[in-house]
């Protein structure tokens, strides 16, 4: 979503902190909220569109994200970092729009805007070459949600293992469990599919 940059006031607002920022906002200065779009913005629709497998509706996902952001900012009581409330507003739309419009069992859509050239997997001890991203991503679309979304937001979203706790709203323990199932099953696609060294 790298389309509509906001930036208001320079490189003075960029050395901000995402608190300083949201003190300011809170106080009036609406248009401050620009640079938390600036900073997230194609974090969260990279998020989103790898969760819903198509550009157009990671982006109106995103803008629903920073929508819903700017109206809950009031209520932010910044126990979590924000990046950590950001992710977690922006899967819980996700999880809406996977419920509402993915079939059980069927393969997302996948085009060019859902970061499979520029992703890396991390799978035992190094990283798949570009020319499998693509079948790394179909692995990962006949994964179930719950061991998908760990995987994302692990090796995409780059989220350690207490904020996908925080994000997904389960414990630590169960992260560890579904990541290392998650990972079990991806590795026995891949090799399935002959990716990745497999046989």
């Amino acid at each position: 979503m790298a389309h509509q940059r906001l930036a208001p006031d320079g490189k003075a607002t960029q050395q901000m902190t995402d608190e300083q920022i949201i003190g300011r906002v809170r106080g009036g200065e609406t248009r401050m909220f620009g640079e938390l779009v600036r900073r997230y913005q194609d974090p969260v629709y990279g998020m989103a569109t790898r969760f819903v497998g198509r550009g157009e509706d990671g982006q109106d996902i995103a803008q629903e994200v920073f929508l819903r952001v700017f109206r809950g900012l009031e209520h932010f009581k910044g126990e979590a970092r924000f990046s950590t409330w950001l992710y977690r507003i922006t899967w819980n739309l996700c999880a809406d729009w996977l419920r509402r419009n993915r079939k059980p069992g069927a393969p997302l859509a996948i085009d060019d805007a859902a970061g499979v050239a520029d992703a890396r997997v991390d799978l035992e001890e190094g990283l798949l070459a570009a020319e499998e991203q693509r079948e790394v991503r179909r692995a990962l679309d006949r994964l179930d949600e719950k061991y998908r979304c760990v995987l994302i937001l692990l090796y995409y979203q780059k989220l350690s293992y207490g904020q996908i706790a925080a994000v997904l709203d389960v414990p630590p323990k169960t992260v560890e469990t579904r990541l290392y199932r998650a990972r079990k099953l991806l590795k026995e696609s891949l090799q399935r599919a002959g990716v990745g060294g497999a046989s």
